[in-house]
């Protein structure tokens, strides 16, 4: 499945030093979402991350907008 991930700048260099972001992975189904969310919030890199349908869950609250992975996400196309 296809997500944005929302995250600082501070964050972002650290998830480009490792490569991957670290679980608990949230993020957000749709580009829209994304984008509130990160107007919300201040955080200003939104990232389009792959991850396994296996390992996404709901994540309580985000009116069941956002979604939850519990395994690493690796970076690819930077």
């Amino acid at each position: 499945m296809t997500g944005y991930h929302v995250t600082t700048r501070k964050k972002f260099l650290r998830y480009l030093q490792t490569g991957r972001i670290w679980p608990p992975v949230r993020f957000w189904t749709t580009i829209a979402d994304a984008e509130q969310f990160s107007r919300q919030t201040g955080r200003r890199v939104i990232l389009r991350i792959t991850v396994p349908d296996a390992a996404i869950r709901p994540y309580p609250g985000h009116r069941g907008r956002a979604r939850v992975c519990h395994e690493a996400v690796v970076l690819r196309d930077f």
